[in-house]
């Protein structure tokens, strides 16, 4: 017998991911924020900043995506944008007094979140779950390079 679409494996990750994604929107929401800004500050490096064709692979988009995400935050007194001195092309992305609050705030809600699942579930199945996503993301990246190969 098939299993049901709501059975597999990227059925399963994606549903537990949006449930994920939904309460921390209803977190960041309360402090004026959202998911996307949180992910964003999280993937900026608090003392050097972060070039921003960088932050696009950490939060699995492609770098055109980020224009508008960047233009909210440089509105929100977030981040600033500064030129690469050798290479204007690149543009690193610095955290501001306001982003760097945020980004430790979005940090705290991740960690506690993460500290209350470790308790309830375990620490040993937390750490097998993420060797399990480890060995799934590295056969997916495996087979989505074989396939654009062909």
């Amino acid at each position: 017998m098939a299993k049901k679409h709501t059975e597999t494996i990227d059925s399963k990750l994606k549903k537990v991911w949006q449930i994920i994604s939904r309460m921390y929107n209803a977190e960041a929401v309360q402090y004026g924020g959202s998911i996307a800004i949180g992910h964003f500050l999280l993937n900026i490096d608090s003392e050097e900043g972060t070039y921003a064709s960088d932050i696009a692979p950490l939060l699995g988009m492609e770098s055109t995506s980020l224009s508008r995400i960047i233009k909210a935050l440089e509105k929100e007194k977030l981040i600033i944008r500064k030129s690469d001195k050798l290479d204007k092309r690149k543009v690193k992305i610095i955290l501001t007094a306001k982003g760097k609050k945020n980004k430790d705030l979005a940090k705290n809600i991740v960690r506690n979140f993460n500290s209350e699942l470790e308790e309830k579930i375990g620490k040993k199945k937390i750490k097998s779950f993420l060797k399990t996503v480890n060995e799934i993301t590295q056969f997916a990246e495996e087979r989505h390079k074989f396939i654009r190969l062909k």
